[in-house]
């Protein structure tokens, strides 16, 4: 790792703006395919622990780990966020160490009234150290359309560089009762989709505790001083320099002092995030009619039931014991069937002192793509770092509204099949809050003013210029994202070495 305070190469072949897990991929994938090719990888915020790229659970650092575990048992990501950030605002320490990572969107002057659970990470490893790892696999509608290879393959390969495994919590007795319970309350019109545990990237350690995936388990030489492949902390990228549809390499601005330098590129690709992707198109002068515009999410309903052994025939079982900083004990997923129910459940198993054996019933609800929904980017504001200020347009239509209920009826089917469920304190999470928002530099076959980018996340009208992430996905999710857009990532990283 380096900063701009230490001098660079005035040109790298591949420059990938975003170290997170989509970034990373497409770096890997790159690096392992082409011994010849310098690949420099650009992030703005600073280390968050000794092992920087590291997954947090995974910290040496005591302090760091155990407010990562604290954190994640509340099971809501909202609160994981308000919880990091303490609630403070924007200050110079946000590129320093003290700081936790993430921030919401609304910290930096953008305007998410209408979106206010948005967060953004500012750490190296972004979303990918402080993520729960569950890895669902998308299905039917929610499956983005082919590219210039087999769907199947490179979701294969997502998931082996995601280290995706349904059998990180097997020693939890509890497991096949409550799945039990969950398919006899849920019937799935195949087996593959009933309730099942969930897919989650790591792997279980000897204690119990589950390793989880980093972006530094998916691009290890990045993290090392390997000359081919270089990270550079503490950058913004504030400009991609471009000139007759060819992108000619960045503007970086060093966040402490201020000082900019241009770096030449073969081929950049932006993995920023669904919210500062499209900005840094924005700035850049590069904007596509459907730039920032059909920003999707699921809604998010959260919920939770104290498991009673009785009903679930697990009478006399031993609960187990959280393992040392590890916030759960097991990982259940409802698949969505479909249109018949694009609703998906994300079941989180604790046992602790203060709420005992419970199990967090979260549901995910695939919403409609509007060009309603959008990001809008200032021609004369700027946010705290300078780039376009974002105001985010954000409403649920009726048929919305509709899945919403229905989804409710779903949740408090799974619930009462392990406890008593409490409805009224089930609550729906305000928009932005699941961070899996989608579309903003969606994919399309044509160019025909409702995508950013082909079906291999180029940009339209640029042979060199990709953009990666979550952002790139065009369908209407109810499963976590990061599966899908490592798999779109797998293929735009082909694109990239064509």
């Amino acid at each position: 790792m380096t900063t701009l305070t230490h001098p660079l190469p005035a040109r790298f072949d591949l420059i990938v703006v975003g170290s997170g897990p989509n970034g990373t991929i497409v770096a890997n994938e790159v690096y392992r395919r082409r011994t010849d090719v310098s690949i420099l990888v650009v992030e703005t915020g600073p280390e968050i622990s000794a092992n920087a790229g590291e997954h947090l659970i995974e910290s040496p650092d005591k302090e760091a780990r155990q407010a990562y575990e604290r954190l994640m048992r509340l099971a809501k990501q909202i609160e994981y966020v308000q919880g990091s950030a303490a609630d403070r605002q924007l200050t110079e320490t946000l590129w320093s160490k003290e700081e936790v990572g993430i921030v919401p969107a609304a910290y930096l002057g953008n305007d998410m009234r209408e979106f206010p659970g948005a967060a953004m990470a500012w750490n190296i490893g972004g979303m990918g150290v402080h993520w729960t790892a569950a890895c669902p696999r998308p299905f039917g509608p929610e499956i983005p359309p082919a590219g210039d290879g087999d769907w199947d393959a490179d979701l294969r390969t997502a998931q082996r560089l995601l280290r995706v495994d349904q059998t990180v919590f097997a020693a939890n007795p509890f497991a096949h009762p409550v799945l039990d319970a969950l398919r006899s309350a849920l019937p799935a019109a195949s087996a593959d989709r009933s309730a099942q545990p969930m897919p989650i990237a790591g792997v279980p350690g000897p204690t119990g505790k589950v390793r989880r995936t980093g972006p530094r388990d998916i691009f290890p030489e990045l993290f090392s001083d390997d000359d081919r492949a270089r990270l550079v902390t503490g950058a913004l990228c504030t400009t991609i320099l471009h000139r007759d549809g060819v992108a000619t390499g960045v503007v970086l601005r060093d966040v402490q002092s201020g000082q900019e330098v241009e770096i030449a590129a073969g081929a950049v690709v932006v993995a920023a995030d669904a919210l500062r992707t499209p900005q840094l198109l924005w700035a850049s002068g590069i904007r596509p009619d459907a730039l920032g515009v059909r920003l999707n999410e699921h809604a998010s309903i959260d919920g939770g039931v104290v498991v009673d052994p009785v009903r679930i025939g697990a009478t006399g079982m031993r609960i187990p014991e959280h393992p040392l900083d590890e916030p759960f004990i097991g990982a259940y997923w409802s698949p969505s069937n479909g249109a018949d129910q694009p609703t998906q459940g994300q079941l989180m198993e604790q046992n602790s002192a203060e709420t005992g054996h419970t199990i967090g019933m979260g549901w995910y609800v695939s919403t409609e793509i509007r060009p309603e929904n959008r990001l809008e980017f200032s021609e004369h504001a700027t946010d705290a770092v300078g780039l376009p200020r974002i105001t985010a347009r954000f409403s649920y239509s009726d048929r919305d509204l509709e899945r919403i209920e229905f989804a409710r009826g779903i949740q408090r089917a799974a619930a009462n099949a392990v406890g008593d469920f409490d409805q009224e304190a089930a609550v729906l999470l305000p928009a932005g809050a699941s961070l899996h928002y989608t579309g903003t530099v969606r994919m399309g076959a044509a160019d025909d003013g409702t995508s950013v980018c082909d079906l291999r996340g180029a940009v339209w009208g640029f042979d060199n210029l990709f953009v990666a992430g979550n952002g790139v996905i065009p369908t209407a999710l109810t499963c976590n994202a990061t599966l899908t857009s490592a798999s779109l990532s797998v293929r735009t990283a082909r694109s990239v070495l064509a």
